[in-house]
């Protein structure tokens, strides 16, 4: 009897199911074990189970203030990210004003600059001592009352603005492109100006977009450690993230780190979950069935004043702090005559001198490179298991993958601690445990791009490729995962380059023998190293710069911030 021949049955034991397990199985480890031990610190106390940890987090005056401050932090930091990001978005993707890749190269190097840098460049302007920027108002021009003091919550928004904004111009970008151009002609022919068009009937397709990018922001700008430790700890404004962190000063407090952690777990994960429900409502944004493209708008007179906003957003978020690092790392003294007394000697310090340097680079390349690596590693296979498979529980798979993108890296640092003292491996304080963090943190990120990727791929190549014969191993490596490299380069640079810059796990699970370079320009800073601090975030900003371009030229030219929004 001849007829369709059944494809073969999938072994129990087969190479897919080994792989498919192993994702699982990590996945438990790097997040579901310490955060189930995270909440189980958080109500243990010496006589059992206590709310007793979270009472304290909740009323205690140092705790609720740290958390007002956090609100008010990530609350103004959203807004101005508004106020910045929203009127560049629209003038790169709906005017006629000149300097589109000024505009966008803004955007592009302020979120690829480590916080924590443009914090320690703007100390530098702005302290109300030693701030060249203060001196030459105060003692120069003779206007004290024009100084700046950025130890407040104001130069801490400030700071912390610099980094955020990019979210909003990257979604409300995408989004102002993406719009049926058909609803503002109609506009148009029915007599509304341009203005009004933009405001009555523009704005509102594009405000998912927008409340999207804000609560992004939000939640970057309150789990931000390094800017608000060099920023707000000496204008004494004390936020949970620092507070955390000073409850692992000895005798640690780990059952009070914890509750207060949880704490900032529930205010992240609410702005994520209203920012999901946001991005899910798509009826909200039309797009051209035909291809319509919106006619740019002709600003006139005013595309010079909009030129002019941009060049002060570049002046404040890239000129200013870059070209105070520079000078500052290339002068013997900082001060108004720092260019009287130049040298090259902090960069021989920093390279060849100070011992711990090459310690922390080569820590946080090998750590970066492995984290992106077993990210989207990971990211693939659970992508895969989502959309390639009928496995019960694999959307609970996709779900805890999520987790820690309410997780900032100072809690997902208490959630280690208080899992790995418990097992009788001694990762604390080594690379392994810095690892853990890194990729348990930015899972999520190679989740992301490669479920992205694998949609792009009709199943039918594999499907194809499995009916002649070809494995499940040799199906991934010959045909899937040629098609998706692209993308999953692009996860990897998600990745890579937070991870590199991450300061906020990295400052409470690092030793000598495993510090990182973030650590590193941190710990010079709080000595008093002004000079040596600079020439270090220089090397560090240039790594990061040489990865990014080596990582493009290897998975090709796809912008980075298509991937970011």
């Amino acid at each position: 009897m001849h007829g369709t021949q059944a494809p073969p049955r999938t072994p129990i034991f087969g190479f897919d199911r080994i792989v498919m397990a192993g994702a699982v199985v990590c996945l438990v480890v790097l997040v579901v074990l310490p955060v189930a031990s995270l909440i189980l610190g958080s109500i243990k106390g010496e006589a059992g189970l206590t709310f007793e940890h979270f009472r304290e987090a909740l009323t205690g005056r140092l705790y609720v203030q740290a958390l007002k401050n956090s609100l008010i932090l990530g609350a103004w930091t959203g807004l101005f990210s508004i106020v910045i990001g929203l009127p560049l978005a629209w003038a790169v993707a709906r005017t006629n004003v000149p300097g589109k890749a000024l505009i966008r190269l803004t955007a592009t190097l302020s979120y690829l600059s480590p916080p924590f840098l443009t914090a320690i460049a703007f100390v530098n302007l702005f302290g109300p001592n030693a701030g060249v920027i203060n001196k030459l108002i105060h003692e120069v021009l003779g206007l004290p009352w024009l100084t700046f003091n950025i130890f407040t919550m104001t130069g801490l928004v400030l700071v912390t603005v610099m980094h955020t904004f990019p979210f909003v111009f990257l979604l409300a970008a995408s989004a102002l492109q993406s719009v049926d151009a058909s609803y503002e002609e109609a506009a148009q022919i029915l007599g509304a100006g341009k203005w009004r068009t933009a405001l009555s009937i523009t704005a509102p397709l594009v405000t998912p977009a927008i409340l999207s990018g804000t609560l992004i922001a939000f939640v970057n700008a309150i789990a931000l450690f390094g800017s608000q430790a060099i920023i707000g700890l000496p204008g004494r404004v004390v936020t949970l993230p620092t507070r955390i962190y000073a409850l692992f000063d000895y005798p640690p407090e780990y059952g009070l780190a914890s509750a207060l952690s949880l704490v900032f777990v529930l205010i992240t994960v609410a702005a994520l979950f209203v920012q999901r429900s946001f991005l899910a409502r798509r009826s909200f944004v039309t797009l051209a069935g035909k291809g319509s493209r919106p006619q740019l708008v002709d600003l006139g007179a005013g595309r010079w004043l909009m030129l002019g906003f941009a060049i002060l957003v570049f002046i404040i978020a890239i000129v200013l702090p870059y070209s105070s690092l520079i000078a500052v790392s290339l002068s013997k003294s900082w001060g108004l005559d720092f260019w009287n007394n130049l040298t090259l000697q902090n960069y021989r310090f920093i390279l060849f001198e100070y011992d711990v340097t090459q310690r922390a680079i080569i820590n946080s390349l090998l750590l970066a490179t492995l984290a992106a690596t077993i990210a989207v590693m990971l990211g693939a296979v659970i992508g895969w298991i989502d959309l390639r498979t009928r496995i019960p529980g694999r959307v609970l798979l996709d779900y805890s993958a999520l987790i820690p993108l309410g997780l900032p890296g100072i809690v997902m640092a208490v959630a280690l601690i208080q899992f790995w003292l418990k097992v009788p491996i001694a990762l604390y304080g080594t690379l392994g445990i810095l690892l853990l963090a890194y990729a348990g943190r930015y899972v999520p990120l190679g989740v992301r791009a490669a479920n992205a990727s694998l949609r792009q791929v009709d199943p039918s190549l594999e499907e194809s490729a499995r009916i002649l014969g070809a494995g499940w191993g040799t199906t991934m490596r010959e045909v899937t995962l040629p098609l998706i490299r692209p993308g999953l380069f692009a996860g990897w640079l998600l990745v890579f380059v937070p991870a590199i810059q991450e300061l906020s796990a990295s400052i409470l699970l690092f030793s000598s023998g495993s510090i990182t370079l973030a650590v590193a320009v941190y710990n010079l800073y709080e000595t008093g190293y002004t000079e040596p601090v600079a020439a270090l975030a220089i090397i560090n900003v240039i790594i990061i710069a040489g990865a990014i371009w080596i990582a493009r030229k290897l998975g090709g030219e796809r912008p980075l911030g298509e991937n970011v929004a």
